[in-house]
């Protein structure tokens, strides 16, 4: 007895690729959330280290 070759599901296929789509957005998303978050706290450290030079200049 041979076993026999299934055709996959197309609409199976279609429906995995579309999640897999989603997903991948989804993980886009959340890189460019993280992107500005880093951006910020960036920023923030930049401004705190600038008032501590500043501060520091006025006790000299």
């Amino acid at each position: 007895m041979k076993k026999q070759d299934m055709m996959p599901d197309l609409s199976v296929d279609r429906r995995l690729l579309d999640n897999l789509r989603q997903a991948r957005l989804s993980f886009e998303e959340v890189d460019l959330q993280m992107e500005e978050i880093i951006a910020k706290l960036d920023e923030l450290i930049r401004q705190q280290k600038l008032q501590h030079i500043k501060q520091k200049q006025k006790t000299s």
